[in-house]
């Protein structure tokens, strides 16, 4: 049954009040002493747009929002940070530190203490080629151990025998074994095996290794079976195919070419496949122009002078298997060979380049006077018609 609708009726609703009544209500107001009630109008927001006023949208206010919060942890990530660091120079400074395994979550208390550099080892864990390291590729931090010794320790686990291996710092180390800085600083620990590869990982984070170190570190893993192959180890580590191939190039070549720069991480990724393409046209020129190479960076070191940068040094190998061959050079390539000059008998090394059929004269100075050496020159040129 539809239910039957009331009528609405508007005979008890009061009547609008007209602008008459509100103006004489506000006459009556005032005589009592009533204050006008101004109801401020507010602008819509077209109009104050228009007005030049900014308008911040939702949007606006969440980035704000979410950008404040992100400050915050920010914040709050630093001084954590901070803490830790005061935390860990507090320790250092009692000459004990106290650090959480990346793996077990062990804690490991490190003592400081002076190690005989004789007594400590690098493991192969560690990456770093040792023999790589010399005066100009240590130039980064070998002089300020010269002049103000070894200021922040490394970080060391004992082992059977009274030796050390080393976790952090064999480029600290290296540098006092050139300096002949007989005692290396370090923090001592009894870490688990489980964390030491992790752990050391950790601690060169800052100074990191080669691409050539790497590529060497890679193949391991392949070959231990970490890894079926290189193309898996790709996908587990999120190296894309281009940066693999690279590697793998890099990986088949000797240490004598990554031995030839200022310090081994000058070398490009595309170097291995560089070398590679070189090889391919002339083998044997490319390597000998390698060792002529590492000879003169050798000189370079013994005599203090500059060496040549990434760029030089391919470009050096790139013309090395475009010159002409040897035969068809008026001189023959002459193995390096000893003679004595002068009535003071100087030792003068005669050479003749492989690569491109130069003629060298090198004196022998040691245990020479500066006139004995300046007789010898004296000679060299007049033979030549230069004086």
């Amino acid at each position: 049954m539809a239910t039957k609708r009331k009528k609405i009726s508007f005979d008890d609703i009061a009547p609008l009040m007209s602008s008459e009544d509100v103006d004489t209500q506000d006459v009556q107001n005032a005589e009592v002493g009533v204050a006008k009630v101004e109801t401020p109008r507010k602008a819509s927001v077209a109009a104050r747009a228009r007005d030049g006023e900014t308008i911040e949208s939702a949007w606006d206010k969440l980035k704000a929002q979410l950008e404040e919060e992100k400050a915050a942890r920010e914040k709050a990530e630093a001084a954590r940070e901070k803490a830790e660091e005061e935390s860990k120079k507090a320790e250092a400074e009692r000459g004990v530190v106290t650090i959480k395994m990346p793996v077990t979550g062990q804690l490991v208390e490190f003592k400081q203490v002076e190690v005989d550099v004789d007594l400590i080892d690098i493991p192969d864990a560690n990456g770093r080629r040792q023999s790589l390291l010399d005066e100009l590729s240590l130039s980064d931090i070998l002089p300020s151990i010269r002049k103000e010794g070894q200021q922040r320790p490394g970080y060391l686990t004992a082992k059977e025998g009274g030796r050390f291996d080393s976790l952090d710092g064999s480029r600290r180390l290296a540098s006092c074994k050139i300096a002949g800085i007989p005692k290396y600083k370090a923090l001592v620990g009894e870490v688990p095996t489980a964390d030491r590869a992790k752990f050391s990982e950790n601690e060169n984070k800052n100074t990191a290794l080669s691409h050539w170190e790497q590529a060497q570190i890679y193949a391991a893993m392949v070959a231990r079976g970490d890894y079926s192959s290189w193309h898996q180890l790709g996908a587990a580590l999120n190296i894309n195919d281009n940066d693999i191939a690279r590697y793998k190039a890099l990986y088949e070549l000797p240490e004598l070419f990554a031995s030839l720069f200022t310090t081994p991480t000058d070398m490009q990724k595309t170097f291995g496949q560089v070398v590679i393409q070189l090889m391919n046209k002339n083998r044997e020129k490319l390597i000998a122009a390698a060792e002529q190479l590492r000879e003169e960076r050798a000189e370079a070191i013994k005599n203090s002078a500059s060496w040549k940068d990434a760029a030089e040094i391919v470009s050096l190998l790139k013309s090395s298997v475009r010159v002409k061959a040897v035969n068809s050079l008026a001189v023959k390539p002459r193995a390096p060979k000893l003679y004595t000059v002068g009535k003071s008998k100087v030792p003068v090394k005669h050479s003749i380049s492989t690569t491109n059929g130069s003629v060298k004269f090198e004196i022998i100075r040691k245990g020479l006077s500066e006139a004995d050496v300046a007789a010898v020159e004296h000679l060299i040129l007049k033979a030549l018609n230069q004086i």
